[in-house]
């Protein structure tokens, strides 16, 4: 029997971070971004999380844990709420949510949680060139899955000074469409 061209589903874990009534995304590391025709970068932003691995003993709550301990600086296990079970699941095709990777065929299973971060808690980029700190209500009116220009997000960027790096000037947010329809959860935050 023949061995199929596309790769492995991964498992992963996302996380809906909440911070002061902000949504918090995480910019794709440098190595991951994309040069387009014109020359020019683009990058990816995306909710938190990723890839369960072996030292999450397959529970994908651990993992977005261990990932977001990785992707922000300044929280401790005590500054973080995690909910017990995940809001939804998805099956994330990159080729659907990713405009600069449409040939893909990368899908990732997520379990999506909503993640809390103590009010007032200062918060940095760790290993991420960058966090975004947007309101929700803004949040939700941006398409997703859509190139634009950097901008746009401008004022919400919260930039890993310890990185000297200039940002791309695109980017896309990868992020389902099914987290609006958490709409009403986080409307009330």
């Amino acid at each position: 029997m023949k061995e199929s061209n596309k790769l492995k589903e991964i498992k992963g874990a996302e996380g809906i971070v909440i911070h002061n009534g902000n949504i918090v995304l995480g910019m794709q590391k440098e190595k991951r971004w994309y040069t387009l025709e014109d020359g020019k970068k683009a990058v990816i932003i995306k909710t938190l999380g990723g890839q369960i691995e072996q030292e999450d003993e397959g529970s994908s709550r651990k993992a977005l844990i261990r990932e977001i301990f990785e992707e922000i600086k300044g929280i401790t296990n005590d500054d973080i709420k995690v909910g017990n079970i995940p809001v939804f699941n998805k099956n994330v095709k990159m080729s659907d949510l990713n405009p600069f990777e449409k040939q893909s065929s990368l899908n990732m299973n997520a379990d999506f949680y909503i993640v809390e971060i103590e009010k007032n808690k200062e918060i940095l980029p760790n290993d991420l060139p960058a966090l975004i700190e947007i309101p929700i209500n803004k949040f939700l009116n941006l398409e997703f899955s859509v190139q634009y220009d950097l901008k746009i997000l401008k004022e919400y960027i919260i930039k890993n000074d310890n990185l000297k790096i200039e940002l791309p000037k695109y980017c896309a947010l990868m992020v389902p469409e099914d987290l609006k329809m958490e709409k009403s959860y986080l409307k009330n935050i």
